[in-house]
């Protein structure tokens, strides 16, 4: 008798194959039988009639690494048919410890608010390298698989003291080197850039390739949030560089569909040997924000305001100068603000509005408005681009990007507050896949394709053994999908009121053999694992 049996379902098995009907049995962790029918029974019998059955999806581009330590149970991606994520994103690093000097990092980035910072200090357990933190994840429990890269950002932050407007000295490239060479030995899969943020964004060309050329003597990924403000096209062709210099395996993070060109760049490379991928949001709302996450924001990005904390932003507001160092940094200010809205707030007359409609009442320009409800003592909850962001559109792809066939799907999901969900949350991102998913079926894409390019494309890209595809021997990361139900409400149909809303459709899905979602009911099984890359 196996341990599970999931029968009749239409297999698409991840390869781009084409589907077929059949039987899966699985023992322990792994697949052991694929076949039109098993005769003998499972302990635990999956009825997959009329539904798909594919690989965990993985996502290669969220910020999920500390949220475990919180709560496990990842419900949001498992309602996807996700089941491995790549954490470690944007710069942003689990290592080097103690925890202490983590959390300073992600609270002086807007990644974690001040009520986190403190409760995390005192509630984390310590690590201080990568083989620490996958015993700190293994001992609380995590219902998905985490591949981890390291951050540029932490590193470079760290070794340098702050962020540091220069490059590192001959002694602090030394450092950093040795904590990459560390923590890659202990299995981490790689490095990630945050070239729109501090302190990644110092790093010029020359640095990124030295960084990079060590990673690719793991072969690991070098993945990069692109440094935006050169253009995206002008982005993604300094990141190629990098690939092309260094020689390592390069992730383009979340890239832009408004610019199909940097999709172009990603092709051709990729048509020419790089070892290239590209993830993107399929769509995307505004960020809703606290007041108080959006004053870290602000500190977060600005080179003036960095280093004097949220006080220094809260004391700039008060001033004329200040406000004006305010509204040349903090990317908030662009356009005419008619997208940008209060949506929660202590003022029942400005829920609703536009930050535009709010300075037509008040008669004054709309920057010193968003600056006027900042400074004052009400709390809001801001939304930031409205229902459909301009760069991540709700009407979808173009065709050139929709036939790449290096495009997956990197939800980018928003770690925010898991204990305070309207303190930073998005509308759009927690249903990614079946997002992507609906988009490309309308244009035409077949559905093995769509599942190839968030399987085995992106498992076989980082190098992740064993996963991505239903073949007998490998790991029982499986989904079954009602594929007629697998949906995610539109920017229209969603209630901005309720930020924990998640995906539809997704039946059941196993984790390294064990049901972690049945028949749409969450399992706390924690079969999840920090995975190792092999050298």
């Amino acid at each position: 008798m196996y341990d599970v049996v999931i029968r009749n379902g239409l297999i698409i098995d991840g390869t781009g194959s084409s589907p077929f009907r059949g039987d899966i049995a699985i023992e322990g962790e792994r697949i052991i039988k694929i076949a039109p029918y098993i005769e003998e029974k499972g302990l635990k019998e999956v009825n997959a009639e009329g539904k798909i059955v594919i690989p965990g999806f993985i996502d290669p581009h969220v910020h999920e690494e500390w949220v475990c330590l919180v709560d496990g149970s990842y419900e949001l991606f498992l309602r996807q048919g996700v089941t491995t994520v790549v954490n470690g994103n944007c710069g942003h690093s689990i290592v080097p410890g103690p925890v202490e000097n983590i959390i300073e990092y992600y609270w002086g980035n807007g990644l974690m608010s001040n009520k986190q910072r403190e409760k995390y200090k005192k509630s984390f357990p310590n690590w201080n390298d990568f083989n620490g933190y996958a015993e700190v994840v293994k001992e609380k429990g995590t219902n998905i698989n985490f591949v981890t890269l390291l951050g540029h950002g932490t590193i470079r932050w760290t070794v340098m003291r702050g962020a540091q407007k220069r490059a590192p000295s001959i002694e602090e490239a030394k450092q950093i080197e040795n904590i990459i060479r560390h923590n890659m030995e202990q299995g981490a899969w790689g490095i990630s850039f945050g070239l729109d943020y501090v302190p990644s964004r110092y790093a010029d060309l020359d640095e990124l390739v030295t960084v990079a050329k060590i990673i690719a003597e793991y072969d690991g990924v070098a993945a990069a949030h692109l440094r935006h403000s050169i253009g995206i096209k002008e982005a993604t062709e300094e990141f190629v560089e990098v690939g092309r210099r260094s020689g390592v395996r390069i992730q383009v993070s979340h890239l832009k569909p408004t610019c199909p060109e940097a999709f172009d760049v990603v092709k051709q490379a990729a048509e020419e040997g790089m070892r290239i991928l590209v993830d993107t949001i399929p769509r995307s709302t505004g960020h809703c924000t606290s007041k108080s996450r959006l004053l870290q924001f602000i500190m977060a990005i600005s080179d003036e305001l960095f280093h004097s904390g949220v006080e220094g932003v809260k004391e700039a507001l008060k001033t004329k100068e200040g406000r004006e160092i305010i509204k040349k940094d903090a990317y908030i200010f662009a356009g005419d603000k008619s997208d940008k809205f209060i949506i929660l707030s202590e003022d029942p007359l400005l829920e609703g509005k536009s930050i535009k409609e709010i300075a037509e009442i008040r008669n004054q320009d709309p920057d010193e408005t968003i600056l006027d409800l900042l400074a004052d003592e009400k709390n809001y909850v801001f939304w930031l681009g409205g229902p459909s962001r301009e760069d991540f559109p709700a009407e979808g792809h173009c065709e050139s990007i929709v036939k790449n066939p290096y495009v997956c799907v990197g939800t980018d999901e928003i770690m925010g507050d898991i204990e305070d969900p309207y303190d930073w949350y998005e509308l759009q991102r927690r249903g990614g896949f079946p997002i992507f998913m609906k988009m490309y079926l309308s244009k035409n894409v077949p559905i093995e394709e769509i599942v190839r390019r968030n399987t085995s494309m992106v498992a076989k890209h980082f190098n992740i053994k064993e996963r991505g595809e239903i073949k007998e021997g490998n790991y029982a990361d499986i989904a079954v999908i009602d594929l007629e139900a697998y949906n995610f409400p539109s920017p229209e149909e969603i209630d901005y009121r309720k930020p924990l809303t998640m995906a539809s459709g997704v039946d059941t899905v196993l984790v390294n053999g064990k049901i972690t979602l049945e028949r749409g009911q969450l399992k706390k099984t924690m079969a999840g694992k920090v995975l190792k890359r092999q050298n």
